[in-house]
C-alpha cells in the first residue's frame, strides 16, 4: 500500500499523504482505499470504518456505490498495511456484530426531516 492509500487507513497514526487536490498544505481525508486484485487490476473502496478487537486491527469496506460490505484483518508490517481474509468463523462473527453495531448506531444517529410537499 502506497502512502497515498494509508490516506484512508483512519489508523490513528500519524502519516504523511498527498491527495489529487493541488494543494501542498491539504488536510484533506479520503475514505477510498485502491487495492491491488489478485488479477493485477486495481479497485477502488470505500472505508467504512475501522476497529479493534482484541488487540487486532479490522476494516469494513465496500465497493464504491455498493452498499454491502466486507470485513478484513488488517496490520502494518515494514511500514507496509497487510489486509487479509478472517478465516475463523468465530472471530468473523464477533468482529461483524461490532461493526453491525457502530452501523446500526451511526444510522439511528441520522437526523432525517420530514419532505415539505
Amino acid at each position: 500500500m502506497t502512502d497515498k492509500e494509508k490516506q484512508a487507513c483512519d489508523c490513528g497514526e500519524q502519516h504523511d499523504h498527498d491527495c489529487d487536490c493541488g494543494d501542498e498544505d491539504c488536510n484533506c481525508e479520503s475514505n477510498i482505499l485502491t487495492l491491488d486484485m489478485e488479477d493485477g487490476t486495481k479497485k477502488d473502496f470505500n472505508v467504512l470504518n475501522i476497529i479493534e478487537h482484541d488487540g487486532k486491527h479490522y476494516v469494513a469496506l465496500s465497493e464504491l456505490d455498493s452498499l454491502e460490505y466486507d470485513i478484513l484483518r488488517f496490520e502494518e508490517v515494514n511500514d507496509q498495511v497487510e489486509l487479509s481474509i478472517i478465516e475463523d468463523d468465530d472471530e468473523y462473527n464477533a468482529v461483524a456484530e461490532k461493526f453491525d453495531e457502530i452501523f446500526s448506531e451511526d444510522l439511528d444517529n441520522l437526523e432525517i426531516s420530514p419532505e415539505e410537499n
